[in-house]
C-alpha cells in the first residue's frame, strides 16, 4: 500500500486507515502465528510435564501478567508522547520522549530485579503453587527465575514495540513478534527431545520472543538513526510528562491484572493446580475472538492521538462508531460458535484424559470474551484520548468487585465462577459508565476543536 501525502485533512486520514490497517493485517498474520504455536505448545508441554509442572508453568505465567504494571505505565505513556509528537512533526521531541523513555524503563528493570534477587530465597515456592510431585517442588523457583529474568530485560525492550506503535508502524512490531512465537516453540520442541526441565521449556517460550524484540529495536535505530536513544537527548521535563501520565497508566494496568489475571491464583488457591490447567486450556481456546478484535482495533489508538492533535475529531468519532460495530460482530459471532463447539474441539485439541471443562465454564468464557472485547474497543478510544482519569476511577471498581465476585462464585460452582465475576464486574462497573462517558466526551472535543480554549 502506498502512503499517502499528509499535505491535507483527507491525506491524513486515508494515511491514517492505511496505516491502520497495514498494522492490523501484520497483526492478524502474527497473532494467528501466537494461535497456532499455542495450538501446538499447550498439548505438547501438558503431556511432557504432566498437569502439575503444566499448572506452575500457567501459574507463573498469570503471575507474569499480573506483574505487567512493572514498567510502572511509562510504556503506554511513552507511546502517546510518541504519537502526540508525530501529530505534530517535532522530530526532536520524538527523540526525547524515546531517550527519556528507555533511560527510565532500564532504571525499573534494575530496581525490580534487585528486588527479586533478594526476596527469591526466601518464598516457598512449591506452597505457593500448591504443587506436592517432586519435580514440580524442585523446579517451581528455578522456572519462576527464569521467567522472571526473561521479563526484566523484556521491560527496556520493549520501549522500542510502544515508540514503533506510537508512530503508526505497528506492522513492523509484527513481524519480529511472530518471529519470536516461532523461534519459541522451535526451542520448546527441542527442549522436550532432549528431555530438559520445566526451567529450560519457560527460558525457550519466553526468551525467543525477549529476542526478538531486541532484534526489532536494533532494527529500528539502524533504519532511523535520528531515533537512536542517547543521555544527551534525555529531557527531565519529558521525565516528568512520562512519569505524571505513567502513573495512571499503572493503576489501568494494575487493575486490569488483577481482574483478568488473578483468575489463576484464585483458583490455584481454592482449587488446586489440575484446574488451572483445565481454566487455562478453555481461555487459550477463546483467545481468538480476543486476537481479532485487539488486532483490528488496537492499531486506532496511536490513530486517534495523532488525528486529535490535528483537530480532527470528525474522523475520530466516525472511526469509533465502526470499531464498536466491528468488535460486536467479529467477537459475538466467533464466541458464539465456540461456545457450540468448543468442548468437541478441546476433545480433539487436548485429548481426554488431561483436562475436563464443564460446557458451564465455556459458555461462561463466551459470554466473558464479548463483554470484554467491546470494553476494549472503547478504551482504545480512551486511551487515544487520554482520557485517564475516568479509566482508573471505572477500573479499580471493576477490578475490586471482579475479585470479590470470582472468590464468592467461584467456592459455590467451581470453576466458571472466577468468569461469571469477571463479567457480572465488566457490565456494571465499565460498560454501563461508558455508555454515558463516551457521548459527552466526543462533544467536548468538538466543541473544543471548534472553540479552542485561550
Amino acid at each position: 500500500m502506498t502512503a499517502f501525502d499528509t499535505a491535507t485533512v483527507e491525506s491524513r486520514s486515508n494515511e491514517r486507515i492505511r496505516r491502520a490497517s497495514l498494522s492490523a493485517a501484520t497483526s492478524a498474520a502474527a497473532k494467528g502465528i501466537a494461535l497456532v504455536t499455542t495450538a501446538i505448545s499447550v498439548p505438547l508441554t501438558l503431556g511432557y510435564l504432566g498437569s502439575d509442572r503444566f499448572g506452575v508453568w500457567m501459574t507463573l505465567s498469570a503471575l507474569i501478567a499480573l506483574l505487567g504494571f512493572a514498567d510502572l505505565g511509562i510504556g503506554n505513556s511513552l507511546l502517546n508522547g510518541v504519537a502526540r509528537a508525530l501529530g505534530r512533526e517535532d522530530w526532536t521531541l520524538i527523540r526525547a520522549n524515546i531517550s527519556s523513555g528507555i533511560v527510565m524503563l532500564i532504571a525499573v528493570a534494575v530496581g525490580f530485579g534487585l528486588l527479586f534477587a533478594t526476596v527469591y530465597g526466601f518464598i516457598p515456592w512449591g506452597r505457593l503453587f500448591g504443587v506436592a510431585s517432586p519435580a514440580a517442588l524442585n523446579e517451581a523457583g528455578p522456572a519462576a527465575a527464569v521467567l522472571i529474568v526473561c521479563f526484566l530485560v523484556g521491560i527496556p525492550a520493549g520501549a522500542f514495540q510502544q515508540v514503533r506503535v506510537g508512530l503508526q508502524q505497528g506492522y513492523i512490531n509484527s513481524i519480529f513478534v511472530g518471529a519470536g512465537n516461532i523461534g519459541g516453540l522451535a526451542l520448546v520442541i527441542w527442549a522436550i527431545q532432549m528431555r530438559l526441565g520445566l526451567p529450560w521449556l519457560v527460558l525457550a517460550m519466553a526468551g525467543a520472543p525477549v529476542l526478538a524484540t531486541l532484534a526489532n529495536g536494533f532494527a529500528l535505530v539502524v533504519r532511523s538513526p535520528w531515533l537512536r536513544p542517547t543521555l544527551h537527548a534525555v529531557d527531565f521535563v519529558v521525565v516528568r510528562s512520562l512519569f505524571r501520565t505513567g502513573l495512571s497508566f499503572l493503576v489501568l494496568e494494575l487493575a486490569f491484572a488483577v481482574a483478568w489475571t488473578s483468575n489463576s491464583v484464585i483458583i490455584a488457591a481454592m482449587l488446586g493446580p489440575s484446574a488451572v490447567a483445565e481454566y487455562a486450556v478453555v481461555s487459550k481456546l477463546f483467545m481468538i475472538p480476543t486476537f481479532l478484535v485487539s488486532f483490528a482495533i488496537g492499531p486506532l489508538w496511536p490513530a486517534y492521538r495523532e488525528a486529535l492533535s490535528h483537530d480532527d475529531v470528525e474522523w475520530v468519532r466516525r472511526v469509533f462508531g465502526r470499531s464498536i460495530r466491528l468488535s460486536v460482530l467479529v467477537a459475538g459471532s466467533v464466541s458464539a460458535t465456540l461456545m457450540v463447539i468448543g468442548l468437541p474441539v478441546i476433545t480433539v485439541w487436548v485429548g481426554t484424559s488431561s483436562v475436563h471443562p464443564s460446557l458451564g465454564l465455556v459458555t461462561a468464557m463466551g459470554i466473558w470474551t464479548i463483554l470484554n472485547t467491546l470494553g476494549y474497543a472503547v478504551s482504545v478510544l480512551l486511551n487515544g484520548v487520554q482520557a485517564m482519569r475516568f479509566q482508573v476511577v471505572t477500573a479499580s471498581l471493576m477490578a475490586t468487585a471482579s475479585v470479590l465476585l470470582s472468590i464468592a462464585l467461584t467456592s459455590r460452582i467451581g470453576i466458571a465462577g472466577v468468569v461469571w465475576g469477571g463479567a457480572i464486574a465488566i457490565v456494571v462497573f465499565e460498560l454501563f459508565p461508558m455508555a454515558v462517558y463516551v457521548p459527552r466526551l466526543l462533544a467536548r472535543l468538538e466543541s473544543d476543536s471548534v472553540h479552542p480554549r485561550g
